[in-house]
């Protein structure tokens, strides 16, 4: 037999007497309950920022932190626009102050009642749960290296 053909044997050998030996099946994992709350803890965010095992509770805590981190920048385009509807009222109503043509104030009159009506409906409510996962994501997130 040649000297390679040798080593495979052996090594062929060696895997199969590995996959017979007799050793005890891994106990399954513990089973992962979520918190009523929703609420992610620092060491969960930790270690899904880490990466994967693909367990379920990390799949639930993958889940939550996309979910606060939708919220984080739903929340922050919400204050955009507010602002920005904000400065629009401002820039009309000035201009309104300085019109005199009374079909041209008529036209700002329905722009302005358009603006305040767009800024009176407030965006949907995030909930605590939600806003708290945001804050520790968007923490934990910085201080990564």
């Amino acid at each position: 037999m040649k000297p390679a053909r040798a080593l495979r044997a052996l090594i062929v050998a060696g895997l199969l007497l590995a996959a017979c030996r007799n050793e005890p099946a891994p106990a399954p994992p513990a089973e992962f309950k979520a918190p009523a709350d929703g609420r992610l803890t620092e060491k969960q965010v930790r270690a899904h920022l880490a990466g994967p095992p693909k367990s379920a509770e990390y799949q639930w805590v993958a889940a939550r932190v996309r979910e606060a981190r939708t919220a984080g920048l739903t929340q922050g385009m919400d204050r955009k626009i507010a602002d920005s509807r904000r400065r629009i009222l401002i820039s009309l109503e000035e201009k309104r102050r300085t019109l005199r043509d009374p079909a041209k104030q008529a036209a700002l009159d329905r722009q302005i009642a358009e603006v305040r009506r767009l800024l009176q409906g407030a965006p949907p409510e995030v909930p605590a749960a939600v806003r708290e996962n945001a804050e520790l994501v968007a923490r934990l997130e910085r201080e990564r290296p």
